[in-house]
């Protein structure tokens, strides 16, 4: 199967539903081809050619589908790039990868500094009646709007095409790269996942054979189009059953309710989840138990991260519902080994069994180790990538003999089923995000005050792990904790900016002259034992706690806060804050209360109201 074999299938069930992105905003079958054959058009006039390299990054969920697939169908390389990117990552970027050209909103263009490259702004008007209203009453009479200025501007520009003769290629060459997803950028050697035509379409015949999928496959997909598992396991999934796939409102964990609500209201078949969001439906959930009982429903998918056993039961208790855990890597498209949802591959507690690959768990020196021993898992199969993007010496290490060398520790036992219990990579993986602490370590280096750090991960119930920076500071130099993390927050995307920040005075060094993680990780822990100074006051407590959690001065937080105003309060965060309240003042917060727990005052009443019962 490949991307034209899936558009000509489509051309069968026209009205048929694509995807759904709002209650008001819907793709058919029938207009995401018309929007592809007109975009081929587009890229034409853009004198792209295949194998060519687009970067596409927007928030506008219906313009990234319709420009993605477009491409693929041209044959243009596409670099993912979430528009949280900072000008020094995108610029890291631009040096390895050498794009032809940009589809990004407007507000990018600047931000990125992009004026000498061939840019097409994204622009999608949101309320045609608030714009047709403005421009009756407006007393500045505007110059009309031109073909010339809607040339670069997207979806206008598809407006101009008025006769639609697809000008794309008859073939699609299968060993040529579809996208490339940076895991690190600001490094000094990007590290871009490069993911053949070939990889893309033989894993999602894997993934449609895995989840038992079909046409009447409704996905439920909120996570980031910007990550594998978002943008494949999302429209690119749908689109390969002939199903639909429904993002039909932001991923908001303060909002829980409509995702409740969302499974009865789709009919949901399938709902990709991450373990961050299973520890909330496990922590709020009452009255909403029987939510995934429904005729149509078949499973819930956890991937991105580890999914802790115990919290795996319980999710399956609570909602009396089959959760499937997969395993893999964003080098192999998506998952590899997979545990359910079928029976055969099903066992709590490990990854399952691998699909249409092959694996093998070797010691330190490259020997297959036996049933029951730990050693490195390693990967083979049509969807592995074919390397790094531009960097030869990052793919020699992870690539050996058509072997990939996932880092992770692993143990098979008597039945098959691999469960992982070790990782020797450094990398985080926090709330369902993968991060190279180097990429970090690199960012704070920059900074005069800092003599050297380390960056590590520490398990927490709620994020699976959490960053922390370690910071060394120069002799005879000062820096303040919150003056760090505004500057990480200004330098790094949101998910990349650590969770605590320690200053150590010096690093544990071992013989080799590194640091030992493991003792820096024991010492950390040790510190985070102290607990949290309650202040006399319920509100001063919940300020100076939330403070604490965001990261920012006290001053900067008042009754009349609330999360839209307060940098650092986003919906994991919000968990945090919620959760170090029920410890410091005894109290159990109901689904109801954390549904309106958005702002200091309304998180102040509901406290007042619990310690008076």
């Amino acid at each position: 199967m490949n991307i034209i074999a899936l558009l000509d299938k489509a051309k069968l069930f026209p009205k048929k539903t694509f995807a759904v992105l709002s209650d008001s905003e819907k793709i058919t079958y029938g207009d995401l081809l018309n929007s592809v054959d007109k975009l081929s058009v587009v890229f034409n006039e853009l004198n792209l050619k295949e194998h060519d390299k687009i970067v596409l990054s927007t928030e506008d969920k219906k313009s990234f589908t319709e420009i993605l697939i477009a491409a693929y169908r041209f044959g243009i390389t596409v670099i993912l790039l979430d528009f949280n990117s900072k000008p020094d990552r995108i610029n890291s970027i631009i040096e390895s990868a050498q794009p032809h050209a940009f589809f990004i909103d407007g507000n990018l263009k600047s931000a990125w500094q992009l004026d000498p490259y061939k840019v097409v702004e994204i622009k999608r008007a949101t309320d045609n009646k608030k714009q047709f209203f403005k421009k009756i009453f407006s007393k500045n009479i505007s110059e009309p709007t031109t073909s010339d200025s809607q040339k670069n501007v997207y979806p206008a520009c598809l407006n101009l095409i008025k006769e639609t003769i697809p000008q794309y290629p008859k073939t699609i060459d299968q060993s040529g790269i579809a996208y490339i997803i940076y895991t690190s950028g600001s490094t000094s050697e990007p590290k871009g996942v490069a993911i053949s035509h070939k990889n893309l379409f033989t894993h999602l015949q894997t993934l449609s054979k895995a989840y038992e999928l079909n046409d009447q496959t409704n996905i439920l997909n909120l996570l980031n189009l910007y990550h594998a598992d978002g943008v494949n396991q999302g429209p690119l999934l749908a689109l390969n059953c002939g199903g639909t796939w429904l993002s039909p409102f932001k991923l908001d964990t303060t909002k829980l309710d409509l995702i409740y609500y969302a499974i009865y209201k789709y009919q949901i078949t399938h709902f990709l989840v991450v373990p961050t969001l299973l520890s909330f439906f496990e922590k709020y959930h009452e009255g909403f138990e029987d939510s995934f009982q429904i005729p149509e429903f078949k499973c819930m998918i956890s991937v991105a991260a580890h999914l802790d056993e115990r919290l795996w039961k319980s999710i399956s208790s609570i909602f009396k519902v089959k959760v499937a855990n997969i395993y893999g890597l964003t080098e192999t498209v998506n998952g590899s080994v997979f545990c359910g949802p079928g029976d055969n591959t099903f066992k709590f507690g490990t990854i399952g069994k691998p699909l249409d690959c092959e694996i093998k768990i070797v010691d330190e020196n490259q020997q297959a180790v036996k049933a029951h021993e730990k050693g490195e898992l390693l990967l083979k199969g049509e969807h592995i990538m074919p390397g790094y993007f531009n960097n030869y010496t990052a793919t020699a290490e992870v690539l050996i003999d058509n072997w990939l060398h996932t880092g992770d520790i692993a143990e098979m036992d008597d039945d098959g089923f691999i469960k992982i219990v070790g990782r020797k990579k450094s990398m985080i993986n926090s709330g369902g995000f993968r991060t190279q602490p180097e990429e970090i370590e690199e960012v704070l280096m920059k900074l005069d005050a800092i003599d050297s750090c380390k960056v590590i991960g520490l398990p927490d119930p709620i994020l699976v792990e959490k960053i922390v920076g370690c910071l060394k500071v120069k002799r005879n130099y000062s820096l303040l904790e919150l003056d760090t993390f505004n500057y990480l927050r200004a330098h790094l995307e949101p998910e990349k900016v650590p969770h605590e920040i320690y200053f150590v005075d010096d690093f544990p060094i071992g013989i080799s002259g590194k640091v030992q993680v493991d003792k820096l990780k024991t010492s950390i822990l040790e510190k985070q034992k102290a607990p949290l100074l309650k202040s006399v006051k319920t509100l001063d407590t919940i300020i100076n706690t939330a403070a604490h959690v965001f990261k920012v001065d006290s001053s900067e937080i008042n009754e009349l806060s609330t999360s839209n105003s307060v940098s650092g309060w986003d919906s994991l965060n919000n968990l945090v804050l919620i959760t170090k309240l029920e410890e410091l003042f005894s109290v159990q917060f109901s689904t109801s209360e954390i549904m309106i727990m958005n702002n200091i005052r309304s998180i102040n009443t509901i406290i007042a109201k619990k310690l008076q019962q």
